[in-house]
């Protein structure tokens, strides 16, 4: 099912636009925000946004938390989006991500259920991010 809602948080205006142009030809609505307050101001405060998101896309580094934690508390802080899974979208070494998305699984549940995977923002990442996306929503 297409049409549904993504929303993208990175502090790249870059890469959010190439985000926004390759979840958008794949047929995904997409939301952007640059940074966690952002996110809070312009997205979350609107229970319908809420009530609709399918996914979040997360970079790993950003001021003030990181991706990982980002996608931890969403979960937490608002009812509606306890299932919503998240993927982290990164320019970073997946050896990097993945320790640090260990350190906060360890104090997460809501981590640990909704982490979908982590892709890089290396050449051709866009086109593995549409898959990966793709798959977990479940329109592959």
């Amino acid at each position: 099912m297409k049409d549904e809602l993504v929303i993208h948080v990175d502090d790249s205006r870059t890469a959010r636009e190439m985000v926004r142009e390759a979840l958008e030809d794949a047929g995904y609505r997409v939301m952007s925000a640059e940074d966690v307050q952002d996110l809070e101001q312009r997205v979350m405060q609107e229970e319908s946004v809420r009530n609709e998101v399918k996914l979040f896309v997360l970079d790993m580094e950003m001021p003030d938390l990181m991706g990982a934690q980002v996608g931890a508390i969403m979960a937490d802080l608002y009812k509606e989006l306890e299932k919503v899974p998240f993927i982290i979208y990164s320019g970073k070494e997946q050896e990097w991500v993945e320790d640090m998305s260990r350190e906060v699984a360890e104090f997460s549940g809501s981590f640990q259920r909704n982490f979908k995977g982590f892709i890089s923002k290396n050449k051709g990442g866009e086109t593995k991010l549409v898959e990966l996306v793709r798959s977990t929503l479940g329109d592959d």
